[in-house]
């Protein structure tokens, strides 16, 4: 039997934690990997330089300052009590309002005291904007707004500390408070405190003394405004014991107005003419002619809209053919041909208006050789001689005339 011989090894590799210190620093821990064996170090931590320092160290040693962002060794950061960021301690000041330690960021120089205190500890001023420490504020009365205390004034209406950048003045007794102690006189646009005014019977508005006038009729205290002088009498009374012009508002009494059909008044001076009768109407009455363009009374004008001066309608249709003033039917033809610029032109039947003042007429005007043909109507003033309003030109088919 031959005897046999075995040769090996044991290899182990084991895995320490080591505990090491930097100068003035805290103890730091870091695992490495090393070979019993042979004294060989496997696996150890990455490392970085501290930019403070300048100092080697493993990574997990190092953290970012969040003032400057480097990397510098734990040890040497030192956190904010108000946001637990850290930073380098020249990046870090002291609130003077807490005593507690904060980043520069996070601290602001006081409006009032010119103090660094924590911003998250400081209080805006609904006035002014102002931002300082909570014991310099105190509360308007009026507006429950946070003012500083040197943004208050006292109120010498009621006692009341007032936000001073709302302060009002009387114009009546020179006091002055909050503005919402006082109301803005309605005639004069004063400001005077609610307990110095009048009130008007009639509006409830607000004045200053001395301001009110008394009805003639009614003997009531209202404002000036709702006094109206009657054209009849000469006296002010309420604006509801007169009638009123729709077309200016005008107060008049009823007896001498121009009243329309709806039952509406106007004075006279406001009264137009119907340019057909020549007679002062309530602009409510007229209506413009959709032929002509001229105001015409309602009485005049046909029913259907748009409103058309009913005998110049029923004259184009073929309906009427009056032959009112013929001697003057060839003086109008040659203005209708004017207006026309050129062509033949002749009067087919007219009709005198009420007045005796205007003619409608009805033409029948040739251009481009006879080739065109259409009937035209027009207004003739005979007093002036001359066409008024628009010329209505168009043709006439099975149903009617139609302008064209």
């Amino acid at each position: 039997m031959v005897g046999c011989c075995l040769e090996g090894g044991v290899r182990r590799d084991v895995a320490v934690k080591v505990e090491y210190t930097f100068p003035g620093g805290s103890t730091y821990e870091s695992e490495i990997t090393v070979r019993p064996g042979n004294g060989a170090v496997l696996q150890k931590p990455d490392t970085g330089v501290c930019m403070k320092t300048t100092q080697l160290a493993p990574r997990e040693c190092l953290a970012t300052c969040t003032a400057s962002g480097e990397m510098v060794l734990k040890h040497l950061l030192v956190a904010s009590e108000f946001s637990g960021r850290a930073a380098l301690p020249e990046f870090m000041d002291c609130c003077t309002l807490s005593g507690k330690r904060a980043l520069d960021e996070e601290l602001e120089a006081s409006g009032v005291t010119g103090k660094r205190v924590a911003i998250s500890l400081m209080k805006t001023s609904d006035a002014s904007g102002t931002r300082a420490e909570p014991d310099q504020f105190g509360t308007c009365e009026f507006s429950k707004a946070n003012v500083l205390k040197n943004e208050l004034a006292i109120s010498e209406i009621s006692g009341k500390p007032y936000r001073a950048d709302q302060q009002v003045r009387s114009a009546v007794s020179g006091k002055t408070g909050h503005l919402q102690e006082f109301t803005t006189c309605h005639e004069t646009r004063q400001i005077l405190a609610h307990a110095e005014a009048e009130t008007c019977e009639v509006s409830g508005h607000a004045v200053r003394p001395g301001v009110l006038a008394s009805c003639a009729v009614t003997a009531k205290r209202v404002l000036p405004s709702q006094l109206t002088i009657c054209q009849a009498t000469g006296k002010q009374v309420l604006s509801g014991l007169l009638v009123t012009s729709s077309i200016s508002s005008a107060r008049l009494l009823r007896e001498s107005a121009v009243p329309s059909a709806a039952g509406k008044f106007c004075l006279p001076s406001e009264a137009q003419d119907c340019a057909w009768s020549d007679r002062k109407a309530h602009p409510d009455d007229l209506r413009t002619c959709a032929l002509t363009g001229l105001p015409i009374h309602v009485e005049f004008t046909t029913q259907q809209t748009p409103a058309r001066l009913r005998p110049l309608v029923e004259m184009l249709d073929g309906l009427r053919h009056n032959a009112d003033e013929d001697h003057l039917w060839d003086k109008v033809a040659a203005r209708v041909s004017h207006a026309l610029n050129g062509g033949s032109c002749r009067i087919e039947a007219a009709i005198l208006s009420p007045s005796k003042q205007r003619l409608a007429t009805c033409a029948e005007s040739k251009a481009w050789m006879g080739l065109r043909v259409r009937q035209v109507g027009a207004i003739y003033n005979l007093i002036d001689d001359a066409i008024i309003g628009r010329l209505a030109a168009g043709k006439r088919n099975g149903t009617g005339w139609v302008a064209r």
